[in-house]
């Protein structure tokens, strides 16, 4: 009896010094890849560092840097999204976008890559993959830079001369950044003036000015609409704004009220 009891406490006293050892082994590999994590974070950093600091000169480290983290974080788009940027500084397109797709494939909602993507099919002339791209963050809910996305369609639509696309992308860009860009706006309103719709660049710029305030260049702006309808006193009255001489404006009224004299010349 006395012998069955001591085998088992030999028994429980060897399991148990067993699952100590196997809990200590446990401990030391959570810590050991904890530091390998943080580390391979640090290297990210650097290289991210070097990279947007335009810093050629180093971006040979920042591509040993990038190796290195990529080993440990193997699921982390960050990384590879870096890559991309990296290759493209180098002018290796294919593997910049090589390794833009390589980060959609980790996280279909790395929008950034989305974009950089976009922007190459773009800039590379494929305009139906990048409508497809941009296309992609409009629809994706969870994409809180739809205006981004939609001025960056309008562009290409423009590339395509879809001349009521772009002015929709970019009517929707102005909607989605809350009628709080004036890019958007100029944009919009430049295409309608090149399209000689100076009823709808006044519609815009009326718009813009009741959210955006006014300033020199919707003032200027409205002016030369209103020439180009002939509408000289609403010109004039525009113009008659604009009443400090050393304004950036200034020039732009002489111009313009010595083309509505010409006009007048020539109408007369």
């Amino acid at each position: 009896m006395r012998r069955s009891l001591f085998v088992l406490i030999m028994l429980i006293t060897l399991i148990s010094l067993s699952s100590c050892t196997q809990n200590r082994s446990n401990i030391r590999k959570q810590t050991d890849q904890s530091k390998r994590i943080k580390l391979a974070l640090i290297e990210y950093e650097m290289a991210r560092n070097i990279i947007l600091h335009k810093d050629y000169k180093n971006l040979a480290q920042a591509f040993a840097y990038l190796n290195k983290a990529k080993e440990v974080l193997k699921k982390d788009p960050r990384v590879y999204y870096m890559l991309a940027i990296a290759y493209k500084m180098r002018g290796n397109l294919k593997k910049y976008e090589e390794y833009l797709l390589k980060s959609i494939k980790i996280n279909p909602n790395f929008f950034d890559a989305y974009n950089g993507l976009g922007i190459y099919y773009y800039e590379k002339g494929d305009y139906k993959k990048a409508i497809e791209t941009f296309t992609k963050l409009i629809n994706n809910p969870l994409y809180p830079g739809a205006d981004v996305a939609f001025f960056n369609r309008s562009r290409v639509y423009l590339k395509l001369n879809n001349i009521k696309a772009a002015e929709d992308d970019l009517k929707s860009a102005i909607i989605f950044s809350n009628y709080s860009n004036r890019m958007y706006y100029q944009s919009l309103i430049s295409l309608q003036m090149a399209n000689k719709e100076y009823i709808k660049a006044l519609e815009s710029l009326l718009d813009m000015e009741n959210h955006l305030g006014e300033s020199c260049y919707t003032i200027i702006t409205k002016a030369t609409c209103f020439i180009r309808l002939h509408n000289y006193d609403e010109a004039m009255m525009e113009l008659e704004k604009i009443k400090d001489a050393s304004s950036p404006c200034a020039l732009k009224k002489i111009k313009l009220l010595e083309e509505i004299k010409n006009d007048n010349n020539t109408d007369n």
